[in-house]
């Protein structure tokens, strides 16, 4: 029994030891991605604006639609469980602080992190893990191509830029898509409606959601490259993916609570 209980301790040791080299690792990754965003480099201008702008295309431009349907029906859903409770309180004025608690600082950073994870973040980091096991990476180091400039700046920019603007999209479609439940059940007008939810939008709330998509799209693309960067074979690559989009979402999730609670718990 004793020696069993060692084992376990010592698994449990070994993995948290793991993940703290694992965290080091990305955490320095995302540093020198950081810096090279502020100093990229001359020689790779060019490429660094290309893969920039397609990062933003795949990223942003081709996830409109899905990031809008789930923001339309996300609205919906809101207001009408709103319009079944907040009735029998006689408190149905305040369908746009609902609105805006929920979407605008919780539901919609945080449902645009997990659609551009479950997209981009998986398909990034499959896709540097090709590169990887193609030796490619090798390649760029060979002809004195710092990767970090050539594949990780141009996705973490890409990436957060798509993010913060997906976010803003979803946001806004969402108080669309509670605008029209709410005129066609209970007959709300629409002038009332946005009045409502813009009198109880504060610029604090824009900061808020505008940081956290800032910084879910930064975590997003370092950790997705970190996974991509480690991979050592061909099989590893699927397994990049998957551990990709999970680190993400774990750091993702403890980030919102963070952030929130840096903004409202004072």
């Amino acid at each position: 029994m004793k020696y069993a209980i060692l084992r376990i301790v010592t698994a449990a040791g070994e993995r948290a030891l793991a993940s703290f080299a694992e965290f080091k690792s990305i955490a320095a990754l995302f540093l020198q991605a950081l810096h090279g965003c502020f100093r990229p480099s001359r020689a790779l201008s060019a490429s660094f604006f290309a893969q920039i702008s397609r990062q933003l295309i795949y990223t942003g431009v081709e996830a409109i639609g899905l990031v809008g349907i789930i923001a339309f029906f996300c609205g919906v859903t809101i207001v009408l469980q709103s319009m079944t409770t907040m009735p029998q309180f006689g408190v149905t004025e305040y369908f746009g602080n609902i609105l805006v608690v929920a979407v605008v600082r919780e539901l919609g950073p945080f449902f645009t992190s997990l659609v551009v994870i479950g997209r981009s973040g998986a398909a990034l980091a499959a896709h540097i893990g090709t590169m990887r096991v193609n030796k490619e990476i090798d390649a760029l180091e060979v002809m004195g191509i710092d990767p970090v400039h050539f594949v990780v700046v141009p996705a973490l920019a890409g990436m957060t830029l798509s993010m913060i603007c997906l976010n803003c999209y979803f946001d806004m479609i969402a108080i669309v898509g509670g605008l029209v439940i709410a005129n066609v059940t209970v007959q709300v007008p629409f002038g009332i409606f946005l009045g409502k939810v813009l009198d109880a939008l504060s610029w604090k709330d824009i900061i808020l959601s505008s940081s956290k998509g800032l910084v879910f799209g930064a975590v997003t693309a370092v950790v997705s490259c970190w996974y991509g960067m480690a991979v050592d074979n061909v099989r590893a690559v699927p397994q990049a993916a998957i551990r990709a989009v999970v680190g993400s979402m774990v750091v993702t999730i403890i980030l919102n609570i963070v952030v929130t609670v840096g903004f409202y718990a004072r």
